[in-house]
């Protein structure tokens, strides 16, 4: 998996795009849960770091986003505290309204506050646990336009015989959102937890993606993508997603419009030297794919996903000899 010898990495390899601002840090979250202080310390650290390329927003929820109002002067207009918001989790459409609002309300007013210190670009929005009602969709695309927030919709459903099904129908409510729309929606996929149970089939990562690619929607991940390659973990007592497989299978299954059953095989992959990269592309056994069409659909496809450590996955890679 090295990069070839002596070449460097530089934005003519085709690791740059893979993996430029691909980490968005979530260190307040499970399993690592920082305190507020120690994590976005950390992130202030990590945006001065020669790997800081990888580096993605600060992962907050919305609720706490004030919290944060002590360590502004971390961060200047030159190197900004780019953040993603997490909205916060509803029961049914009613409360779903009123939380949007409300985050949205929390959001504009950290905005007025800092000015230009602070970039808050990303919502991510958890909806109501079932198929999506179009109308809240509709209501969230309107309130976070005039926002100029890229929104991402999760939807909260058990990893149960039912999934796929409720899966496709919730990803066509939202293309079907989109195709009315002027305001695209993207889609937020947990692919994982603090146990074993948390994580999602190879199978249903890889309906999820195929699902979205069919639909044209953006994806982005969220839990369980500490480490690049798939593999079993003792702390959780069973396999986690490896976030190279993630995307690789995810940028493969666009370029070659693969089947679901290929697109599962990449995801299951434990063998870290089927994938490489090399100056001018990345690939996965024989399938490959050009740095060009990896920074084309890392803009339109595949955003980024959170972790809750920025060292980890970086150490791992090390590990492997991919940095």
């Amino acid at each position: 998996m090295k990069l070839e010898e002596g070449l460097g990495l530089t934005q003519n390899t085709s690791l740059y795009p893979f993996l430029n601002q691909l980490i968005d840090y979530a260190g307040i979250f499970p399993p690592t849960s920082l305190t507020l202080d120690e994590a976005i310390r950390n992130y202030a650290s990590y945006q001065l770091d020669k790997d800081a390329w990888m580096l993605g927003p600060f992962i907050i929820q919305a609720s706490r986003l004030d919290e944060l109002d002590p360590y502004i002067t971390l961060f200047s207009n030159e190197r900004p505290l780019t953040i993603s918001v997490v909205g916060t989790r509803s029961s049914n459409s009613t409360e779903f309204h009123t939380n949007l609002l409300d985050n949205l309300k929390k959001i504009d007013s950290f905005r007025e506050r800092h000015g230009q210190i602070v970039q808050a670009n990303t919502l991510e929005m958890p909806l109501p646990p079932k198929v999506p009602d179009i109308s809240l969709l509709t209501l969230t695309s309107k309130e976070t336009e005039k926002r100029g927030l890229q929104t991402y919709c999760e939807v909260p459903l058990p990893l149960d015989n039912n999934w796929e099904e409720t899966i496709f129908k919730s990803l066509d409510v939202i293309a079907s959102h989109n195709k009315n729309s002027l305001i695209a929606l993207g889609f937020k996929l947990r692919t994982g937890g603090v146990t074993a149970d948390a994580f999602p089939t190879p199978r249903q990562v890889a309906a999820a993606i195929k699902g979205c690619q069919d639909r044209e929607l953006m994806m982005k991940f969220t839990a369980g993508l500490h480490h690049p390659i798939r593999m079993y973990r003792e702390e959780i007592g069973g396999k986690m997603h490896g976030f190279i497989n993630v995307f690789a299978a995810g940028m493969l299954a666009h370029r070659y419009q693969l089947d679901l059953e290929t697109t599962e095989n990449i995801l299951a992959d434990e063998k870290a030297s089927n994938f490489s990269f090399n100056s001018k592309e990345t690939s996965w056994r024989d399938l490959k794919i050009t740095s060009s069409e990896i920074n084309r659909l890392r803009g339109s496809a595949l955003r980024s996903y959170g972790c809750c450590s920025f060292i980890e996955p970086r150490e791992d890679m090390r590990a492997l000899g991919i940095l």
